[in-house]
């Protein structure tokens, strides 16, 4: 099968599924268990769509314990920068159908300590798949110095993802019942 159409089968299975709040706050939990990020001070997440790991109750979560969130935002075909956003009103649909922030200002990358990651599928050696623009490959190769967990719910996990050699591993992928640690 090819990326493509690989992405295309995991779009759908993940479109399909019935009980994403039940799923998507599992993966919460493990998430906000993990030292990695009750260490960090500033969290990147990205504002769920299209079936993705829903991300709202962390976003809620991190706010609760004083934490710093951005989130991504695509300023050109091939970049993205973190934009600092407090609330629903900081935030407008994209032209990639998902809400971004609105303003335009760049968050410090090196005050970053952990980025949620998303993607289509993961493998077991911790290689992603994700929507095939490569804006986090880019965003993370350029930002190694702080942590990043890929969510993403079981059915995701495939023996092996097609990779390229501009891919960047997450340090941990966490599912609703597994964290794989890298």
């Amino acid at each position: 099968m090819t990326k493509e159409e690989l992405r295309k089968t995991f779009r759908e299975q993940r479109n399909s599924l019935t009980d994403k709040t039940k799923k998507s706050q599992m993966i919460t939990k493990n998430i906000i268990s993990s030292p990695i990020f009750q260490k960090a001070s500033v969290v990147m997440l990205y504002r769920s769509a299209k079936g993705e790991v829903e991300t709202d109750v962390l976003w809620q979560i991190c706010k609760e314990q004083g934490k710093t969130c951005v989130f991504p935002k695509c300023v050109s075909k091939t970049e993205m920068i973190a934009v600092l956003a407090e609330s629903e009103e900081d935030f407008s649909v994209s032209g990639f159908g998902i809400l971004e922030p609105t303003s335009d200002e760049a968050f410090q990358k090196e005050q970053i300590d952990l980025i949620i990651v998303p993607a289509l599928a993961f493998d077991r050696n911790h290689y992603r798949m994700g929507y095939g623009g490569g804006y986090y490959d880019r965003y993370l190769s350029v930002h190694r110095c702080c942590k990043t967990i890929a969510v993403c719910y079981n059915f995701q996990i495939m023996p092996m993802v097609p990779t390229d050699e501009h891919d960047v591993k997450p340090d941990m992928i966490i599912t609703n019942d597994n964290i794989f640690k890298g």
